[in-house]
């Protein structure tokens, strides 16, 4: 009987032991997607456009928010992140510029800023950047492919950003922005930007700003189509707004 409990004793105690040491895997940096970006087909991808910036404004910043497995460090960690060449169209200094990264110490995430240029040929067309982190000395191992809510797997360790200076269908527009604005059209995203001051509309904008936009919008519709007649879309159908 005291064999027994001594042997345990013993089990007890190296268990303890065990779970002591919590994680002892290795460390990974991977992507963070938004639930909503799922069901509006950008899953991994970030629209921009410069459409709405003050033409004064020559670049800007594109945020890729990142996070942790495993522990925190004492330390700042380094982010190794590559552009994918066979998936890209923009050109480095022509288009955009990577910065160093990395992951702030005590921090289980940060974002990662890319800088877009705002080059004359953005004028005409769109560009893609495809980015992917890569192992490295602080993250040996990269992140399993993720299943998400519309039942595909998604890889974590990689990011596009599409940017132009044109106007570009918003990716959160069938998720719920057509709730409040209606079928997409480019000629009508125009009229709500010339309204508004805007054509992108992040995921936190709260209902009463939309119900806000959304009368805003509409009352100037009705505006001008008195004053013009009906406002005819680039697929020959008149623009309305719920």
């Amino acid at each position: 009987m005291k064999k027994l409990l001594l042997l345990i004793l013993l089990i007890t105690a190296c268990n303890k032991d065990e779970i002591s040491e919590g994680f002892s895997g290795q460390q990974s940096v991977y992507f963070i997607y938004s639930a909503n970006a799922v069901y509006s087909g950008g899953i991994d991808s970030l629209n921009y456009t410069f459409v709405e910036k003050n033409s004064s404004i020559a670049q800007d910043t594109a945020w890729l928010p990142v996070r942790i497995s495993g522990h925190t460090s004492d330390y700042d960690r380094i982010i190794d992140l590559a552009v994918v060449p066979e998936k890209t169209t923009a050109i480095a200094d022509v288009h955009y510029r990577l910065l160093p990264y990395k992951i702030p110490k005590d921090s289980f995430g940060t974002r990662l800023g890319v800088v877009l240029l705002r080059d004359v040929s953005l004028r005409d067309t769109a560009v893609v950047l495809t980015l992917r982190i890569q192992p490295g000395k602080d993250f040996p191992v990269l992140m399993k492919d993720t299943l998400m809510g519309d039942g595909a797997y998604y890889t974590r360790n990689q990011a596009r950003i599409i940017f132009t200076d044109r106007l570009i269908k918003p990716d959160n527009w069938e998720s719920y922005l057509t709730y409040f604005f209606g079928e997409y059209s480019e000629t009508k995203l125009r009229f709500i930007s010339a309204v508004l001051g805007v054509a992108t509309f992040p995921e936190d904008l709260t209902y009463p700003t939309l119900q806000y936009y959304q009368n805003a919008v509409r009352n100037a519709l009705l505006v001008y189509n008195a004053a013009n007649g009906p406002l005819i879309d680039e697929n020959g159908n008149p623009v309305v707004i719920p």
